[in-house]
């Protein structure tokens, strides 16, 4: 499957992995149903950790970037505590458009939602800064993401 959703942590954590190629219809179906679905479980993430690490291609277009983008801004709305990471490392001679892809993403995340949100090249970097922040502001200790 393109795209894998994980809860972690009894509940406050969840992760979201993107691998191989992933399309508009594939990531609105994934995003909305996760986002959207269960909003009282939703309320209890203190922390996502979105993964594009395995992500080789994203064929989306414009129009799906700004539907996701109000998918975000209504999702933090519901649970604007949430502390969220994004991991992409892209290698040399990869796929520029992806390069681009991410990089939108990532500022939907920043600019459209209420969530405190960073990008990180590597999932110790993003793991290290979510255990931080979560003892910080919840006094969580232990995060286990799995």
């Amino acid at each position: 499957m393109p795209i894998e959703i994980i809860d972690c942590d009894d509940g406050i954590g969840n992760i979201i992995e993107s691998r191989g190629m992933v399309t508009d219809q594939k990531l609105i179906d994934s995003l909305k149903r996760h986002l959207t679905h269960d909003k009282e479980k939703f309320k209890k993430y203190k922390y996502i950790l979105i993964d594009h690490t395995a992500l080789t291609k994203m064929n989306i277009t414009n129009e799906t970037v700004e539907f996701i983008a109000e998918l975000i801004a209504d999702t933090s709305r519901v649970n604007p505590d949430s502390i969220v990471a994004m991991i992409a490392y892209v290698t040399y001679g990869a796929d520029i458009d992806l390069l681009n892809r991410i990089s939108r993403l990532h500022e939907l995340f920043i600019y459209r939602s209420c969530w405190e949100s960073r990008f990180f090249r590597t999932k110790p970097q993003a793991v290290k800064w979510i255990r931080e922040k979560v003892r910080d502001k919840f006094g969580i200790d232990g995060l286990t993401f799995g």
